[in-house]
């Protein structure tokens, strides 16, 4: 049984940590604004340069940037959870407290819930300023797509936290760039059919691309994204939790073999 109280301690935690350092908040807010005002502005122009084939485009273009926030911008502050904990030193002291590695889990996944919805919303309110698109189609078509995208983004980041309960700060940042590792391969700016054939196998194994492929195809084509979306579903779900299970694991055979190796 999960702690309501603990799990919230560790919310509060995180939260109170990013309202205290604005460099948290910024990196959170600015990165995604800028690919807002950098890509949208690019699927604007592309948009109106070739015409009919590329209707739509730039709605398309916007979601692309949105959807792609929650899996690699939710990634990273899922590490970030645990990283900080080994850069302050203080993961014996958190797990030394009557604290389950589940209710850590969930409060990491709940944080990163809340702090998605500020960076996502924040997105959408330069998208209405700057941008001649209904903001009431890009929500909903962004919430249709979402879960799939939010389950690929939980898969990601317990791969990255099994690295970094493994090596501790050797694996920082080998946990922080899988899933921009992914992108490319993600199809989320792009069609993958533009990718080399080597590069679209690997896509065809990524759920998120699946996810984008019928996303690009609804919003420019108003093609039916069932199938797209079963698959991304399909995938992205035992994917989540076969890396969850996997970190489960991970912490538990560091933890025997002592968590104080980690801050080296």
């Amino acid at each position: 049984m999960i702690s309501g109280a603990s799990l919230w301690a560790v919310v509060l935690r995180h939260t109170r940590m990013w309202r205290r350092d604005p460099n948290f908040l910024l990196g959170s807010l600015y990165w995604p604004v800028l690919d807002i005002l950098i890509w949208g502005f690019l699927g604007s122009w592309i948009q109106q340069a070739r015409g009919g084939q590329f209707d739509n485009y730039e709605v398309a273009a916007l979601l692309g940037i949105l959807l792609w926030q929650i899996i690699g911008r939710g990634c990273n502050i899922m590490c970030v959870t645990f990283a900080e904990e080994l850069w302050s030193n203080n993961v014996i002291n958190l797990f030394s407290l009557p604290l389950r590695i589940g209710e850590w889990i969930a409060a990491s996944v709940v944080f990163t819930i809340i702090m998605m919805t500020i960076t996502t919303s924040t997105c959408m309110l330069f998208i209405a300023l700057l941008y001649n698109v209904s903001l009431w189609s890009i929500i909903l078509n962004y919430l249709l797509f979402l879960p799939p995208i939010f389950f690929s983004s939980m898969w990601l980041a317990f791969i990255c936290l099994s690295i970094l309960v493994t090596l501790g700060k050797r694996g920082a940042e080998l946990g922080f760039v899988i899933a921009w590792f992914l992108m490319p391969f993600s199809g989320a700016y792009y069609p993958v059919a533009v990718l080399p054939k080597w590069g679209q196998a690997l896509s065809s194994y990524l759920p998120m691309s699946s996810v984008f492929e019928g996303m690009r195809g609804y919003v420019m084509h108003q093609q039916d994204p069932t199938a797209y979306l079963i698959k991304g579903y399909a995938l992205s779900i035992p994917y989540a939790i076969s890396s969850l299970l996997l970190f489960v694991y991970c912490f538990n055979r560091s933890k025997r073999k002592g968590l104080a190796r980690l801050a080296d």
